[in-house]
């Protein structure tokens, strides 16, 4: 069948349609959303037999849905409409939620539904739910859609009340009156993007990145510790560390990148590679050993690898294959690596030597591992390979 992904972005919801569709035999095409005189001139070129929608923001025009069958994949189950629906979802703390498959038409949302892919919520942050539930359920509904379309199979959407946008009215934290656990709903439910609106030693800036910290403990949003980029604040009941920070307009960057010379004396609270893991705190890179195999975890936010934690990384690397007889690499939650960290080589103002040292920093981490002839070395791809 001749289908076309008509999206916002190629992101990864969209490439895993692409590739699941192709592996079937479809013949795939792309176009991207950006004017309806753009995208019926790419439309009429392609002549498409079906139109998927995947990941699309943009509202499509009746000149496309009233003259080509045209499916959108919404990340919320029947009876959810409009914009933002992870982020309610996760508000209301469902432990089930969905994806559905619908027809479109003139309605928000309000198409017939085609299929639906009901999926547990785990205790996570958005943009991990997406990458993979989100993704996992798209991938899943392709067959359901298919044979539901060829048998004229669907049911009515529930014309629930289209939800508002989800704005920073909604996500700011109340640092005098929000428990550590609401302040990480918060920042989980708008992680990554657009992030929650602070102000953290007088810059205004959007967080990310939030992990329990059980032992330290201060006064609410006092600075207590930095670890490997990230600060630590304090909260009404206990502690939280903030990975990440963006100024207004700005990049994306670990926390001490953007506060820089205002954490003067604030003191790194370093984190071996081995060490108790009895308690909730915030680490990168980590080790667990059974018997004579080695697995060595490095969580970096994004996927991204600048070149302090490549140099952690080969550290651990080099030491382990003189603990172990196999080394499993697992990299993190959703990626095992998206390469050098493209954000801190932009914000700097030397991009040529900063990036030169990533690259030779990358390079001497990928040379531990290849000439690590001591151990048997695995890649464990759960998740995202970049």
């Amino acid at each position: 069948m001749k289908i076309l992904l008509l999206v916002t972005a190629f992101n990864s919801q969209t490439q895993a349609v692409y590739t699941r569709l192709q592996d079937k035999g479809h013949e795939v095409s792309v176009c991207f959303a950006i004017s309806e005189s753009q995208m019926l001139e790419e439309i009429e070129a392609c002549e498409p037999e079906l139109i998927l929608c995947p990941f699309l923001k943009a509202y499509l025009p009746a000149s496309i849905y009233e003259n080509y069958p045209t499916y959108i994949f919404h990340p919320g189950p029947r009876g959810d409409r409009g914009p933002n629906a992870l982020e309610y979802a996760l508000q209301s703390h469902t432990k089930e939620w969905g994806l559905v498959v619908l027809r479109a038409n003139s309605e928000y949302d309000g198409g017939d539904i085609y299929t639906q892919q009901d999926f547990t919520v785990r205790d996570t942050y958005k943009a991990s739910l997406y990458r993979q539930e989100i993704v996992q359920a798209s991938v899943d509904a392709l067959d359901g859609l298919f044979e539901n379309i060829e048998k004229e199979k669907c049911v009515p959407q529930k014309l629930n009340p289209i939800h508002e946008r989800f704005t920073q009215a909604k996500r700011a934290i109340d640092w005098q009156n929000d428990t550590t656990q609401t302040i990480i709903d918060k920042i989980y439910l708008s992680d990554s993007l657009p992030g929650v609106l602070d102000e953290i030693l007088g810059v205004p800036c959007y967080l990310y990145g939030v992990h329990k910290e059980e032992k330290f403990r201060g006064k609410p949003k006092e600075i207590l510790a930095k670890r490997d980029g990230a600060i630590c604040l304090g909260t009404i009941d206990g502690a939280v560390w903030i990975t990440h920070l963006k100024e207004v307009g700005g990049f994306k960057l670990p926390a001490t990148y953007v506060l820089k010379e205002k954490l003067q004396g604030i003191k790194e609270e370093r984190l071996p590679l081995i060490f108790d893991k009895s308690y909730e705190t915030f680490y990168e890179v980590s080790m667990e050993k059974r018997d004579n195999v080695a697995y060595l975890s490095f969580n970096f936010h994004n996927g991204a690898m600048s070149t302090a934690q490549c140099i952690r990384l080969k550290y651990a690397v080099e030491y382990l294959k003189t603990q172990c007889e196999v080394l499993v690499l697992i990299g993190g939650m959703d990626f095992f690596s998206n390469g050098i960290h493209l954000n801190i080589l932009e914000d700097s103002a030397k991009q040529g030597e900063d990036g030169w040292a990533n690259i030779n920093a990358m390079n001497d981490l990928v040379s531990a591992i290849l000439y690590a002839d001591e151990v048997v070395t695995i890649a464990s791809f759960a998740r995202n390979a970049g």
